[in-house]
């Protein structure tokens, strides 16, 4: 069953804040483990909350397309809030991330709506979350292109 565009992304961000929560207190726990410390870890965490919450705030709407117009108008706010946390690398990462994941999404729905729905199409390429894409490791919240500037 496909999910909306809104559903994917809150699920990207919601799953990635509690994989980071999850590190905290794993880390408050006397956990070694390589990436940020928690304090940082806890921002990231509530960065990506942020995001869900900026998610939420878009007027829902049964017209999938319409509903993804309201999304896409949430990246210059989301660049501005990467500006404004350039002193903290990684939270910056999240909301450039989220930028990104947006533009993605919205370059997927592009290109599914003038596919011939493949058989093998991958599901990647339509915005879909696969076995692949999140296993929650410190590494699946900051992907190179969201450090790129």
């Amino acid at each position: 069953m496909p999910q909306s565009a809104r559903e994917y992304l809150r699920h990207r961000f919601r799953g990635d804040a509690d994989a980071l929560r999850e590190r905290v207190t794993a880390m408050q726990r006397g956990s070694k483990l390589p990436g940020p410390d928690a304090a940082t870890s806890r921002k990231m965490a509530d960065a990506c909350e942020d995001v869900v919450t900026m998610l939420d705030s878009v007027a829902a709407h049964e017209d999938a397309a319409a509903e993804l117009v309201g999304i896409v108008a949430l990246v210059p706010q989301l660049e501005q809030k990467a500006r404004d946390t350039a002193t903290l690398p990684p939270v910056r990462a999240v909301y450039a991330g989220a930028a990104t994941r947006i533009r993605e999404v919205q370059d997927a729905e592009a290109t599914a709506s003038h596919a011939d729905d493949a058989p093998d199409a991958d599901d990647d390429a339509l915005g879909e979350e696969s076995e692949d894409d999140f296993d929650g490791d410190a590494d699946d919240f900051i992907d190179d292109d969201d450090l790129a500037d």
